[in-house]
């Protein structure tokens, strides 16, 4: 289907309707303030402490396995606020859908600080939620480490929820010899079994049915989220003696999380190739090492399908938004602002691969103070490219770059970034003045492929058409 999945977009159709309806009978007027600020990402409740005696198991050691201590589906296993944890390895955590396996602090907020490879691991394990949810704190589980990945979800890991951490680099920016990898791995490498990842129907294991939500995620020298292995055409991997394939990623969401000041890439996301979702999260603060393959806020990455929206992506050294995907995708309601590479840039090359009959819809973004190239796409292989009612304000370099067929109309490009009437551009609130040229100038066909609300999940359209970029003007 070319545009949002039915179901995403029947469900959305309904919340508009009640929207509308609670607009219409609320004696409060919609605030023109606008915000790319911490009142876009819903924060987590603040929960009540958990008593440390609640817990089936407080963990005491480097190593936790589920099969040797005999955990069961919902156990609720605890990391104890005052301890003083290393690096924490669990293996063998197996709880079921109906009833998983808990894990989260107590009396307080636990604090894991590595001087190790890692922080937290998980092998072999299967639904599970990790929640830092047992304190008063937004953020219960504080995870350091000076290197590798401070949470990371490898070996056949499967089924998990991860909210409420905060993973806290050790060095400003990500930058320094304590800096550690990537915040939150996520992936089953193809060397960690070659023989099962020669399938390259990726069929033979699936990694599945992932949240991540409402996580703080700082100063980390690599990136903030990594998200699947890549190399989605395959590859022969080290220690391996064919070609092996990457897994599928399928049912993921990812929002509401907090990404700043992160050495590489604030989400990367590779191989998800099924029901994908990532909104609603903010990162502020991305590729402050500035090393040119891993500098972008959001990037889109091979074997990659699913929805991007309402994301809010600024200052970082490279492009806003890098684009390998393979069809089948919707960006829209993103606001990008001071990126100092390209703001959209759908690359080519021997990493990207498309569904020859795919979809690429780039729809009602804002792109503001960007270094580089406005907008380029590559390559007219892949199926047809959307790019409506986005704004591109104040480019550094040219505004289009030549690439591939677009059907394009009603996108604005200009330089003159005062004149599109944004509330306060010196201060991020990019929300619309009511003399906006971009109010009702936009093409109504986002609306049918289903951008049927704004940045701010109000409604669209609110006047006669829908208005250009990620904001829609609330008429009084």
């Amino acid at each position: 289907m070319n545009g949002i999945k039915k179901n995403f977009r029947t469900v959305m159709q309904l919340m508009s309707i009640l929207i509308i309806i609670g607009l219409f009978f609320s004696c409060e007027r919609v605030s023109e303030e606008g915000l790319i600020a911490d009142d876009k990402v819903d924060l987590p409740e603040v929960s009540e402490v958990l008593d440390c005696g609640e817990c089936t198991y407080i963990v005491n050691e480097h190593e936790t396995n589920g099969k040797e201590l005999n955990i069961q589906p919902g156990d609720v296993i605890c990391l104890e606020s005052g301890r003083n944890y290393g690096p924490l390895l669990f293996k063998n955590i197996v709880g079921t859908m109906a009833d998983p396996v808990i894990i989260k602090n107590c009396g307080g907020v636990a604090t894991i600080d590595s001087d190790g490879s890692f922080g937290m691991k998980f092998q072999n394990s299967k639904h599970f939620k990790l929640l830092g949810d047992g304190s008063k704190e937004k953020y219960g589980i504080k995870v350091s480490t000076s290197s590798g990945f401070f949470v990371m979800m490898e070996y056949f890991t499967n089924s998990f929820t991860i909210s409420q951490i905060e993973v806290a680099g050790k060095e400003p920016g990500g930058r320094g010899e304590n800096s550690g990898f990537s915040g939150i791995g996520i992936k089953t490498s193809p060397y960690q079994d070659c023989d099962l990842f020669t399938d390259e129907t990726r069929q033979a294991w699936i990694m599945k049915d992932i949240e991540v939500s409402n996580n703080y995620i700082h100063d980390t020298g690599g990136e903030g989220l990594y998200v699947g292995h890549g190399f989605y055409a395959g590859r022969k991997e080290k220690d391996c003696g064919q070609v092996t394939y990457s897994h599928s990623i399928q049912n993921i969401r990812i929002f509401d999380n907090i990404i700043e000041n992160v050495g590489f890439d604030g989400i990367q996301i590779k191989n998800a190739d099924r029901n994908v979702e990532v909104f609603d999260n903010q990162i502020r603060g991305f590729g402050l090492r500035d090393h040119g393959a891993h500098n972008e806020g959001l990037f889109i990455g091979e074997g990659s399908t699913g929805q991007y929206y309402n994301n809010l992506i600024m200052d970082g050294t490279g492009n806003g938004i890098q684009y390998q995907g393979m069809g089948n995708v919707d960006i829209f309601n993103n606001v990008i602002v001071n990126a100092k590479g390209n703001g959209f840039f759908g690359a080519h090359g021997q990493f990207v691969y498309r569904i020859p009959n795919g979809y690429h819809n780039i729809l009602n973004n804002t792109f503001v103070n960007i270094g580089e190239v406005g907008f380029t796409f590559y390559n007219d292989d892949g199926g047809v490219k959307r790019l409506m009612n986005n704004v591109f304000a104040g480019v550094g370099g040219d505004m289009t770059s030549k690439g591939a067929e677009l059907d394009s109309a009603n996108n604005l490009f200009t330089q003159d970034v005062e004149s599109l009437g944004f509330v306060d551009v010196g201060n991020g609130k990019l929300r619309l003045k009511s003399d906006s040229p971009l109010i009702d100038a936009g093409i109504d066909e986002t609306y049918e492929l289903g951008v049927i609300f704004d940045y701010k999940d109000d409604p669209r359209p609110a006047g006669s058409s829908v208005d250009i970029g990620a904001f829609e003007y609330q008429q009084d």
